[in-house]
């Protein structure tokens, strides 16, 4: 408590140097437009209304500097004070040029600031995650710029994002980066703020893991870290609202995790918030610090004293420029619940309805900052194609310029070879009319060429087309007398093969009968039908001739050389279209025999049972 003995005030140490700075007169003015918005910032607590004016002053006077990256910044230091005064729509508006402008610039330094403070507005708003994306893209930009106190807000800006979501882990990394840019960097607004955010990483850890002491004690050790910069830097932090914050947690630790001894330890942090709080405007503090303060009268009974703190509470809120809908209806719910314990239901309905309306005022106002928004960016990207607009009409314009001056030159080069080629047109007139005259007995010369070597090629097309009709005659011719000699000869060996086995055969039945009379007349009977089977094969012969060449092949080729010479015989009569009777007697066997082998034949070349074994061979020619 000892940290807290000195009192509070507010030293006017950086405003008023900035004021020193902008009353030279040697001074440019880039420099005087960062002062400006130097000031804006640093007096956007104690004297709002003024920073505003102050703010909008240095944006004005950029307009007049060739580089917008002076215009960014100080659209992007408009927006904090802005929104100080509660007039998020106007920060809004002020954050969307900052980007704008930055976009107009090279600087990366612009660029990271613009961005950040896109971050910064988009995590009012609620919108996490635009927030997080602007925040990385603003932090490539500082990156490529060098170690700047703007990646310590940053930083500072990611923590609270996580924070807002639950992600512990990332909550810290975060922090830890803020506390770390800042130390380097001196900045000991970003050194509370870092502080700040790790002892709020270490109370919502302690929040879900009440039995390790560590974290509470680690929570304790940061907000103490944060009173104690505060006390000694104060008159360099110009966001003392920061350590009302510190305060109020402190005191809200006290009264979780501590007995009840410790009551006056938390009004003492309390009474530090609403002191400060108060003199920074920070209404949600003075508020909360009521609404703690009547929670431990209550729990003690005390209801009168609790209803007080509560209208305190109520009227502070009230009495702020800003409406505070949802505060209100807290402080509302809270008296409807104790008039409720003091038995006062009269009191409490009328304080509930009381909430209803607030609640029903607050879903119309957020109807309305909706609307607001949209027209406000509606206004914003009108405006930005306003500028486009104009942008591309003086680009138009300077174009058009060139192009008038280059019409005229072209004109005028126009005008001089035409009265040039004037002199000579009379002449190249003349000269074409020669021309053309040369150029009619050439084409007659020509055309009679073309005739004679028309009729040329068509003699030589004649003579070529009666040549080649006369080799394919021969070749037709030549083919014929080849496929005669082919069935001639296969004809001929089929009538040699079975006149050498009728001679082997009787050659055997002689050799073995030599004495029985009744076998050489059978003997004298088979000749006489081999004399009759000759004449026959000389009736069948035109037909036989008919047989292709290539006929016994595709047999061997279907029955894989299964089939005997004797099959092959029946296939070429089968073929020739005799009957079985006339192939029995021809190939010297029963008519029985014929039926067998036919149905041998059909297996090896692999017939099915509904193939015909004669269709399939007449196939083959």
């Amino acid at each position: 408590m000892c940290l807290f003995s000195g009192a509070v005030s507010f030293a006017q140490t950086q405003s008023d140097s900035l004021r020193v700075v902008l009353s030279k007169k040697d001074i440019t003015p880039a420099q005087r437009v960062t002062a400006l918005s130097m000031l804006a910032k640093a007096t956007s607590i104690t004297a709002t209304d003024q920073a505003i004016q102050t703010g909008v002053q240095a944006v004005q006077l950029s307009y007049a500097l060739p580089d917008a990256q002076y215009t960014a910044i100080a659209y992007a230091m408009l927006a904090q004070v802005y929104l100080q005064h509660d007039d998020i729509s106007k920060a809004a508006q002020a954050v969307d040029s900052a980007v704008y402008y930055s976009g107009k610039t090279s600087s990366s330094l612009a660029k990271g600031v613009a961005w950040y403070r896109k971050s910064w507005i988009e995590n009012v708003k609620g919108k996490s995650k635009e927030a997080l994306a602007s925040a990385q893209q603003s932090l490539k930009y500082l990156d490529a710029e060098g170690l700047t106190s703007w990646q310590s807000s940053v930083y500072y800006i990611i923590a609270s994002i996580y924070a807002n979501l639950e992600d512990g882990p990332l909550h810290k990394k975060y922090a830890q980066l803020s506390l770390q840019t800042a130390l380097e960097k001196g900045d000991d607004d970003n050194l509370l703020c870092a502080y700040q955010s790790l002892g709020t990483y270490w109370q919502y850890n302690h929040l879900h893991h009440t039995n390790d002491r560590a974290s509470l004690d680690s929570a304790l050790y940061y907000n103490r870290l944060a009173m104690q910069t505060f006390l000694e830097r104060k008159n360099s932090i110009v966001f003392h609202s920061t350590m009302a914050i510190v305060a109020l947690n402190t005191a809200d630790l006290f009264a979780q995790y501590f007995p009840a001894t410790y009551r006056d330890t938390v009004f003492y942090y309390l009474d530090y918030a609403q002191r400060i709080g108060a003199e920074t405007h920070h209404v949600e503090v003075v508020a909360n610090c009521y609404g703690m303060k009547s929670d431990y009268e209550m729990a003690a009974g005390n209801y009168d004293n609790a209803a007080v703190l509560l209208q305190k509470g109520l009227a502070v809120v009230s009495a702020d420029s800003a409406k505070n809908l949802a505060t209100k209806m807290q402080f509302m719910a809270a008296l409807a619940s104790l008039a409720e314990k003091r038995g006062d239901y009269r009191e409490a309905l009328q304080y509930f309805k009381q909430h209803e309306q607030l609640y029903t005022d607050l879903y119309n106002e957020d109807k309305m900052n909706m609307t607001k928004e949209l027209e406000a960016q509606y206004q914003a990207e009108k405006h930005v194609m306003a500028l486009k607009a104009l942008q591309q009409t003086a680009v138009l314009h300077k174009r058009l310029g060139y192009l008038y001056i280059g019409l005229t030159l072209a004109s005028i080069t126009a005008a001089f070879f035409v009265l040039r080629s004037f002199r000579f047109r009379l002449q190249l007139a003349e000269k074409a009319k020669n021309d053309a005259a040369l150029l009619a007995q050439l084409q007659q010369q020509e055309n009679k060429q073309l005739a004679m070597e028309k009729q040329e090629a068509e003699l030589q097309a004649l003579l070529k087309n009666e040549e080649a009709m006369r080799l394919l005659a021969e070749q037709q011719l030549m083919q014929e007398r080849q496929d005669r000699l082919q069935k001639d000869l296969l004809a001929g060996t089929l009538q040699v093969e079975q006149k050498t086995e009728l001679l082997q055969t009787l050659q055997k039945k002689i050799t073995e009968n030599k004495h029985d009379s009744s076998v050489l007349n059978q003997l004298s009977r088979i000749i006489d039908n081999d004399k009759r089977v000759d004449e026959s094969l000389a009736d069948n012969k035109v037909g036989l001739d008919d047989i292709h060449p290539d006929f016994f092949e595709k047999l061997r080729e279907r029955s894989s050389n299964a089939l005997s010479k004797l099959d092959l015989k029946h296939c070429s009569y089968i073929f020739l279209g005799l009957t079985n009777k006339e192939a029995s007697q021809k190939l010297g066997v029963a008519p029985k025999s014929i039926l067998m082998s036919r149905y041998r034949i059909k297996q090896k070349l692999g017939l099915g049972r509904e193939e015909e074994l004669d269709n399939y061979i007449r196939s083959l020619s």
